[in-house]
């Protein structure tokens, strides 16, 4: 029981790199209007994004534009990107969009924000489990020899 509670706290860790970290990306993203002739947006249009020198199979993001026929992207290199939208209607709209900075500053941007590591109550509230399944296993092998 004991080695297995020792082992269990070695590893909280490991356990950890499947949390999830975040952040406001400053001053870096790129956003993209497409709207229709008579000024309304095109919400929820499909979009894909392709980075300098992309494949035309191969996009950068792809996804859809939100309420407002706005699309955004966080660049990692320098160049001329290609972003196109289109709706089940048969409109479509390419934009190129020519970003500038240097390749160093555009990858840094993207950086997710490291999160702290687990906190005392967590590992604690883990532990608690595993005691109470240890104690529960105890219980049900002494009620099965009685």
């Amino acid at each position: 029981m004991l080695a297995a509670l020792c082992i269990t706290a070695l590893f909280t860790s490991l356990a950890y790199g499947h949390g999830v970290t975040y952040g406001v990306i400053a001053d870096r993203a790129v956003a993209v209007r497409f709207g229709y002739a008579g000024g309304e947006p095109m919400s929820y249009a499909e979009c894909k994004v392709f980075g300098p020198g992309s494949s035309p199979d191969l996009e950068f993001q792809n996804g859809r534009t939100d309420a407002r026929g706005i699309v955004s992207f966080v660049p990692d290199k320098p160049g001329d990107w290609t972003v196109t939208a289109w709706d089940e209607m048969g409109h479509k709209g390419t934009l190129e969009v020519l970003v500038s900075g240097s390749k160093a500053d555009l990858a840094g941007a993207a950086a997710p924000v490291p999160q702290a590591g687990p906190t005392p109550i967590s590992v604690a509230l883990g532990l608690s489990v595993l005691a109470n399944l240890a104690l529960l296993g105890m219980a049900w092998r002494s009620r099965k020899r009685h």
